[in-house]
């Protein structure tokens, strides 16, 4: 599969292997995919920016910080790339492990430079639907901030389906009141309804909000 499929992705490689990384590089770029090599996981976080976007190819198997600890460390830095795993070293454990740390696929050498390609670019798919929720969770949490301690109060029991009159009894107000913040709550949100606005809040965790 050739030609400038993906003029604005690119793919972070961490592999000590500097022939396998030349090679993915290669790939990648027959498919209009840009490569980023890194030598070592410590490389990698070395220079590591949570704005990256696209997708990363990591070796399982590497001196100094592993496959697995990197993912670890990319789970703790609450990192949305999605990552395949490739090792010419792969079993059982080692793949679910993988999994379980957030990898989305798991190659094993030698494989056949379609199979690559095909794994890249399901990633690549992968990776902009995670940017496009990210950028959604951080437009909501933007519309959040400019919400009053108040509003915020009334905003999380709206969205668990308290009704005014419920509301004003949780808070010690009158209903008049949770209705007034109501209105600005769904205007500063760009919400039309209450269903509206839990149907937002629903999309980002509560412990984001």
């Amino acid at each position: 599969m050739q030609g400038k499929s993906n003029p604005d992705a690119c793919v972070f490689v961490v592999e000590d292997d500097p022939v396998m990384s030349l090679l993915y590089r290669e790939l990648l770029e027959s498919i209009g995919v840009t490569a980023r090599l890194f030598g070592s996981g410590e490389e990698f976080f070395a220079a590591f920016s949570p704005s990256w976007q696209g997708g990363m190819l990591l070796d399982l198997r590497m001196p100094g910080m592993n496959g697995l600890e990197v993912l670890r460390q990319l789970r703790e830095r609450d990192c949305h790339l999605p990552v395949i795993v490739v090792s010419s070293f792969g079993d059982v454990r080692s793949t679910v492990q993988a999994l379980k740390l957030g990898a989305v696929d798991f190659l094993e050498k030698p494989f056949a430079n379609s199979e690559f390609i095909d794994a890249v670019q399901a990633m690549l798919v992968q990776g902009r639907q995670l940017s496009a929720a990210q950028a959604v969770r951080q437009e909501i949490q933007a519309c959040l901030a400019t919400l009053s301690a108040r509003e915020r109060e009334v905003t999380e029991l709206i969205a668990r389906g308290l009704t005014s009159r419920e509301i004003a009894a949780l808070l010690a107000i009158s209903s008049r009141t949770v209705d007034v913040h109501r209105a600005n709550i769904l205007d500063k949100l760009n919400c039309s309804s209450s269903v509206e606005l839990a149907a937002l809040l629903a999309r980002i965790p509560a412990v984001a909000r």
